[in-house]
């Protein structure tokens, strides 16, 4: 039902859309009440998350919907999990068709069920593909019944022993393979014939007498012998069960051979005592040996009673006796490959204490294995010596990489978590701090790692009046605390009450140095019970002390200078900005522009649009202001000129022959040319003012900062002040660029305007850029705009062409990733089509496209909605 409702939906382009307001409730209740899992994932996404599933998965996985929403299908995999099932999962994912396997998955629990899954995938009309449909069946049980059958089935074809099953009237109805290489028979052989054939001692009439036994007793063990085909007589054990199976009675018998106990016996009286003289000299440890039946036939050895054993335990009885369940499924296996010539050796955890345990098969004279027969020697002392120097290699190599991370790394409190979280785990202790004094002997725990269930002491503020004269001057020469029982150390009561606080038990304090100055301690606290410290655990405590005061200091000196640095920073700007005289302000106004577009970059670096509207319009405001009272004195200045050169003129004409000292002044400043010339000089000055004033004015309508809210707004006034203010870039070093505008009718759009003002100028500085990369002979960039209309929603569409040297479809499929470049370091910052993206896609719904064919140019289309919320 499940996937003929997928075939019916397939349309649709999402898990809504998949049902029509009608049969939505139908198929949502069909759905919950299947007791097979289904769950709908979006093939639409890169990571394919679930997007819906029902009651019956919540109930198979043990995971709630609100857990399983957005995630992948894979968190029910496991480390075991059938990797060729999981490669045609892929396959059929990556083509988009059918899947059907059996997969081994996992409960949030961590149990495992077997889960038969069928994937199917959902295309729309278009035949997209939209959806992948996953329908799950728990198969756990029937899957363990099926295990359990083919094992049972398995296990009595290819058992050890020989298995008959017989009819009451003595024929025998199954062989296993054992039975047939026992007697030498073939199977079908064997089933023809009746147990009075093969075991002398049941003739028919015994049989019966035999049969009624078996029934009355149901289930013993007896010793006969059974003739071969060659006609040897066996010597077996044979273990008798009555069975009754849909109305039919049948005798199970299994049966053992015997003849290795008899010779393993007679060879084990041949040489006992060399056996014995053997194992009483073997020093820590002991010999046994073992029949075919497991059963040991000799113990010998002083190593027995280290691990509470004894030669009158173990003589005389079996394996299965003498041991555990778990150290029997342990050896019993080994001794049989023993039996079989095979030597096994091993190192085997017996009762505290570690054992080198050889197993190897007893051979006769005649090369016939006999018997099997345990060497044992106590290696305790050997491996807990091993086990200290392995102890000395991970403390070495943990002081090695702190030592190292303190190279690489300039972050201090990296270098201090990595420390006391390593040292936790290879000490194995309840809690590691760093404690930091301040200089009133106050101070608190800077870094700490603890282990579960314990009490942080993270942040702690702790305050010992007494330390300053007690301890300081002694952790000051370097004074390293090992304390195994806080209550045995003579503590003061504030002591212990401080440490009971923090349910410490047993700790070790090393302190951490900088020169003579002891900037704090490394504090390892045993909570759970007392402890004895071993002295390479003091040790390494000590060197760890060492290199992170080397840490310490390090970071230290790198703030120290990253302070200076800032410092003369401000001083260096300080200085610049002292300088005031009016020659310098068309350089600050050239500088304050510079500016702008590096703090551009740095405010798309850290994506606060808002801050650049701010930061522009505040530089339009401030050169705003010296301009204008400029621009407004230089029409008086004007005036004035006029009135004084007027008023010249007519002293000239009133007085034609001035004084000898009047023409000498006038010849040296040339009066002609200063009348002349000022007129003009004041006439550059407006103009020049009236462009800076242009300029502003192009500024403060590119931030928008009045705008900042949702409104309606001229997209061409837009692009205009972004050209305006990229005009200097458009006459740059690589020659005039050409600016192509068509324009089309567009009315105003409902849009963030200072957001798209930094689309704007983010895509045609791209542009520009390319230009200047490709050196085209005729650079050129054209601007289209017009109004798209699909399915009676209008959106305005607004195109930026340039023809350079165009973008590859390896960095096209990347452009628009966070922190993509393709310039070189310190050139771009991989943000400004990232930054382009969210803004049109998330905030105006929109979309931008990107079509480019390398060697003739790339362009890009933005996509607006007139009226929000028309897309």
């Amino acid at each position: 039902m499940v996937n003929q409702m997928v075939k019916f939906t397939a349309s649709d382009t999402s898990v809504k859309e998949l049902l029509n307001r009608e049969s939505l409730h139908l198929y949502r209740s069909a759905l919950a009440a299947t007791s097979c899992g289904v769950a709908i994932a979006d093939a639409r996404q890169a990571h394919r998350p679930i997007v819906y599933c029902n009651q019956a998965f919540e109930e198979i996985t043990g995971y709630s919907r609100a857990e399983v929403i957005g995630r992948n299908c894979k968190f029910l995999q496991g480390s075991d999990t059938d990797p060729i099932a999981i490669e045609q999962i892929r396959a059929a994912l990556k083509v988009g068709g059918e899947c059907q396997v059996v997969i081994k998955n996992y409960k949030k629990d961590g149990t495992p069920f077997w889960n038969e899954l069928k994937i199917s995938p959902v295309r729309d009309e278009q035949g997209n593909l939209t959806h992948f449909v996953g329908v799950q069946t728990d198969i756990t049980k029937r899957k363990q019944e099926e295990e359990t059958r083919r094992l049972m089935e398995f296990s009595l074809a290819r058992a050890a022993d020989a298995a008959f099953f017989i009819a009451p009237e003595g024929r025998l109805l199954y062989v296993n393979e054992a039975a047939c290489r026992l007697l030498g028979y073939s199977q079908g052989e064997l089933q023809r014939m009746s147990i009075s054939e093969i075991d002398l001692q049941f003739p028919p009439k015994v049989w019966s007498q035999h049969w009624q036994k078996i029934k009355q007793h149901g289930s013993f063990t007896v010793e006969t012998e059974h003739r071969a085909k060659d006609g040897r007589l066996i010597p077996v054990e044979v273990t008798v069960n009555y069975l009754e199976f849909h109305n039919r009675e049948y005798n199970c018998a299994f049966v053992r051979d015997i003849s290795d106990r008899y010779l393993a016996q007679a060879e084990l009286r041949r040489n006992e005592k060399l056996y014995r003289t053997l194992a009483q000299n073997i020093p820590n440890g002991f010999v046994l040996i073992f029949d075919s039946q497991l059963r040991y036939l000799l113990a010998e050895g002083k190593g027995m009673e280290d691990i509470g054993l004894s030669k009158e335990f173990l003589e005389g009885k079996t394996l299965e006796e003498t041991s555990s369940p778990h150290e029997y499924q342990t050896f019993a296996s080994v001794y049989q490959a023993a039996l079989q010539g095979k030597t096994t050796v091993w190192e085997y955890e017996y009762r505290s204490r570690v054992l080198s345990v050889q197993i190897v098969p007893v051979i006769d004279d005649d090369d016939k294995i006999v018997a099997g027969m345990v060497m044992t020697q106590d290696i305790t002392q050997q491996k807990e010596t091993e086990t200290a120097l392995r102890s000395l290699v991970e403390r070495e190599k943990l002081v090695g990489e702190v030592a190292q991370r303190i190279r690489q790394s300039l972050k201090l409190d990296d270098v201090l978590k990595t420390a006391v979280r390593e040292v936790r785990q290879l000490l194995q202790s309840d809690r590691v701090i760093l404690y930091r004094f301040n200089p009133d002997w106050s101070g608190a725990v800077v870094v700490e790692s603890v282990g579960a269930g314990w009490t942080p002491a993270l942040g702690s503020n702790v305050e010992d009046r007494c330390f300053q004269v007690t301890h300081a001057p002694l952790y000051r020469k370097g004074r390293i605390r090992a304390i195994e029982n806080i209550y045995d150390a003579g503590l003061t009561e504030c002591h212990l009450n401080l440490l009971a606080q923090f349910e410490v038990k047993a700790n070790l304090i090393v302190p951490v140095l900088q020169g003579e100055k002891l900037w704090g301690l490394i504090v390892v606290h045993h909570c759970s019970k007392p402890r004895r410290w071993q002295d390479g655990e003091i040790e390494l405590l000590r060197q760890l002390s060492v290199q992170l005061a080397i840490a310490i200091q390090q970071a230290a000196l790198f703030e120290q200078v990253e302070t200076e640095l800032k410092e003369r920073a401000i001083a260096e700007a300080a200085l610049r900005t002292s300088e005031a005289q009016l020659k310098e302000q068309a350089t600050r106004l050239k500088k304050a522009l510079k500016e702008l577009k590096q703090t551009q970059t740095q405010l798309i670096q850290s994506e606060k649009m808002s801050s650049l509207g701010q930061l522009v319009a505040g530089i339009a405001h401030e050169i705003n202001n010296p301009v204008s009272f400029i621009r407004g004195n230089i029409a008086h200045a004007t005036e004035y000129a006029h009135d004084l050169l007027d008023l010249l003129q007519l002293y000239q004409q009133c007085y034609p022959q001035p004084k000898v000292e009047i023409q000498d002044k006038i010849e040296e400043t040339d009066l002609d040319f200063l009348t002349e010339d000022f007129v003009k000089l004041l006439q550059s000055m407006k103009v020049g003012t009236d462009r800076i004033n242009s300029i502003v004015i192009s500024l403060r309508n590119f931030s928008r900062l009045d705008e900042a809210e949702r409104k309606p707004a001229d997209l061409h006034e837009g692009l205009e002040n972004t050209l305006m203010i990229l005009h200097h870039r458009l006459h740059g070093k690589s020659g005039e660029i050409k600016v192509i505008k068509n324009y089309g009718n567009i009315p105003e759009v409902e849009c963030y305007p200072g957001q798209l003002n930094q689309v704007f100028i983010n895509l045609l500085s791209n542009a520009i850029d390319a230009l200047e990369d490709s050196e085209i002979s005729a650079p050129m960039i054209e601007i289209c705009t017009e109004v798209s209309k699909k399915n009676s929603k209008s959106a305005a569409v607004i195109r930026i062409k340039d023809n350079g040297s165009g973008i590859s479809q390896e960095i096209k499929k990347q452009i628009f990733d966070p922190f993509f470049t393709t310039k070189p370091v310190g050139k771009g910052t991989g943000l400004g089509l990232s930054i382009c993206y969210q803004i049109v896609v998330n905030k105006h719904q929109g979309k931008i496209d990107c079509f480019s064919t390398p060697g003739k140019g790339t362009e890009f289309v933005v996509t607006i909605p007139l009226q929000e919320g028309s897309n």
